[in-house]
């Protein structure tokens, strides 16, 4: 149905975007009350005057050059996609952490059109992407993605400054879900003021998939009228900030971007959203506003949510010896409930849980002389960095990040913030990032042993890959693999790395790309791999499924019998392990 609101302020006063703001909106006396569209296939739009306004930010970065642009009139939803709908159109609800009211995320750009599609045939209206070749046909009247200029548009809605209010940053929790006021993940839309049109969560929250390739020097050469972004590219356009991003990155020009499809071995892309637009209504499609409940079709019901996949036989314990293994282990579990860190023998006796506060905690790493170990602990749902003593006392804070690892001689750690890798020197504190800055997506650090290098998991070009990369950040090289892959591990002799593919299998390969070897196989999932102190064995986990439960376990290496193998916990779930040969 559609309904038209009494306007509490003339279109034609709020058309252009050239007026600058004397307070922060979000008060009810402050809200243009636009038409509001109710599609059958679900959700809410608010139909945008067509206008003119400056586009980007004199003071942001290069690729934001103000330029001015006009936009045509057209529908945009009023808050991002929610899981709920979502499950109710496709079926399926990707999410990470499952909340109805919550945005949708973990979409690629792919999912978002495919979704855009869906709606368009359940109201009976033309699909305006083409599944095969992904172009939009803007003239359509289905749904698609909304153009850069649209969105930026939208999110300042009258607005000249920084945000959609102005440019006080005090200010943006009114509006945002971001760091450090998120609370670690993502929130149920609509919680925070609207904009001066009634969009919520414009900034934070998600991030929000645009039509457009992203280009670095498209504004230059942007038209005027309706632009549409660049023909062709490699990257699609991400925009609004998100839960994990600083108030930086919510502004209302800040660009991101990302591969329009990609796999993720090692981290999730739990923070990629979207809306949607459609070009304004005519008299032809207006059947599309009659509210319907979608039916689902039989044992629908039954296929709602993520899909399970097929589970494996559990793996059988193995052959090796448990009992003859020498060192000791520290690993991630949750047998206490929550994931803390524990240690044990490393022949799988005597655990002992050595942290027990109420945050969750990972990535644990013995130093170098194994008297310290480094870990991530998960505090107001971001990671810290922290190191304690090997019986788990004097826990101390190092800086934020995660997935930490230690430099040979103990003097440095190497760690991931804000998707870069930095090293830091732990007595005087001074930290450098050392993957470039137009990387994307980067994880799971290790340091070299000869201290000169730093082998890094990133996505910025597409597919997973490791990069070799020195010190200095100028020079990095990807390593020659035969699979797409991640969680790089050196060998004592730094002449060989471990990695992880994305089907779940631990290989090896030298530095120079030769002699790719696989290491673990069968239908269960391995990770994590780490050499032995010896260096005549992998520590790895495996599970029947992404899902788990996970399970440590060795393995030799000059072996070629995939038997020849030792599980070595049973309890719980147990992650991330460590080796060091010194016993208590």
């Amino acid at each position: 149905m559609l309904r038209r609101l009494i306007v509490m302020i003339a279109l034609l006063s709020i058309a252009g975007c050239t007026t600058k703001d004397a307070r922060p909106s979000g008060d009810e006396d402050n809200v243009v009350i636009l038409e509001v569209l109710q599609p059958r296939s679900g959700g809410e739009m608010v139909l945008i005057p067509s206008g003119t306004f400056i586009m980007g930010d004199a003071g942001g970065r290069a690729d934001e050059s103000p330029h001015e642009v006009s936009v045509s009139s057209y529908y945009i939803d009023k808050a991002p996609v929610t899981q709920e709908l979502y499950e109710k159109v496709m079926r399926v609800n990707p999410s990470k952490r499952k909340e109805k009211k919550n945005p949708v995320e973990r979409t690629q750009w792919i999912d978002a059109v495919r979704f855009c599609n869906k709606c368009s045939e359940i109201e009976g209206l033309m699909p305006c992407y083409d599944l095969k070749t992904w172009e939009c046909n803007f003239t359509a009247n289905g749904y698609r993605l909304p153009t850069e200029a649209e969105w930026e548009y939208a999110c300042r809605a009258g607005s000249t400054g920084k945000y959609c209010y102005g440019d006080a940053e005090a200010d943006l929790p009114r509006y945002a879900w971001f760091k450090p006021h998120s609370k670690g993940r993502p929130q149920p839309v609509g919680q925070k003021q609207p904009n001066r049109w009634g969009l919520h969560d414009m900034h934070g929250n998600v991030w929000q998939w645009c039509n457009d390739y992203y280009s670095e020097d498209y504004y230059a050469e942007s038209r005027k009228e309706d632009p549409k972004g660049p023909t062709a590219g490699d990257q699609r356009v991400l925009r609004g900030g998100a839960w994990d991003c600083p108030a930086e990155k919510c502004r209302a020009a800040y660009r991101s971007r990302e591969f329009p499809v990609f796999s993720d071995a090692c981290f999730g892309a739990d923070s990629y959203g979207f809306r949607r637009a459609r070009n304004r209504r005519t008299d032809e499609d207006k059947d599309s506003l009659v509210d319907r409940t979608i039916e689902p079709k039989p044992d629908a019901a039954k296929k709602v949510g993520k899909a399970s996949p097929p589970t494996p036989p559990e793996p059988a314990k193995g052959n090796i010896e448990g009992t003859k293994l020498k060192g000791t282990i520290v690993f991630v579990s949750d047998r206490s409930g929550t994931l803390k860190i524990w240690k044990m023998h490393a022949s799988g006796k005597g655990p002992k849980q050595l942290t027990h506060d109420d945050h969750a905690e990972a990535d644990p790493r013995f130093s170098p002389d194994g008297k310290q170990i480094l870990y991530t602990s998960l505090r107001d749902g971001f990671p810290e960095i922290s190191t304690m003593n090997r019986d788990g006392s004097n826990p101390k804070f190092v800086t934020k990040g995660a997935q930490a690892n230690w430099s040979p001689d103990g003097m440095s750690i190497t760690f991931i913030r804000d998707n870069q890798a930095y090293t830091r020197e732990l007595a005087l504190g001074n930290e450098k990032r050392v993957t470039p800055e137009k990387w994307e997506r980067c994880g799971v650090p290790a340091w070299s042993p000869d201290g000169k290098h730093i082998a890094v998991a990133s996505r910025h070009l597409g597919s997973i890959g490791i990069f070799l990369i020195d010190l200095d950040g100028k020079e990095n090289r990807p390593l020659k693999t035969e699979e797409a892959c991640c969680t790089p591990e050196w060998s004592k002799d730094g002449k060989r790395i471990l990695c992880q593919t994305v089907q779940g299998h631990i290989h090896q390969v030298g530095v120079d790309g030769k002699d790719w070897e696989q290491l673990t196989f069968g239908a269960d999932v391995q990770h994590d791999a780490r050499y032995s102190p010896d260096g005549s064995m992998i520590l790895f986990c495996r599970a029947p499924s992404p899902e788990g439960p996970w399970q440590i376990c060795v393995k030799k290496l000059n072996s070629e019998d995939d038997a020849d193998y030792a599980q070595i916990t049973e309890e719980g779930s147990n992650l991330l392990p460590d080796w060091h040969p010194d016993e208590d």
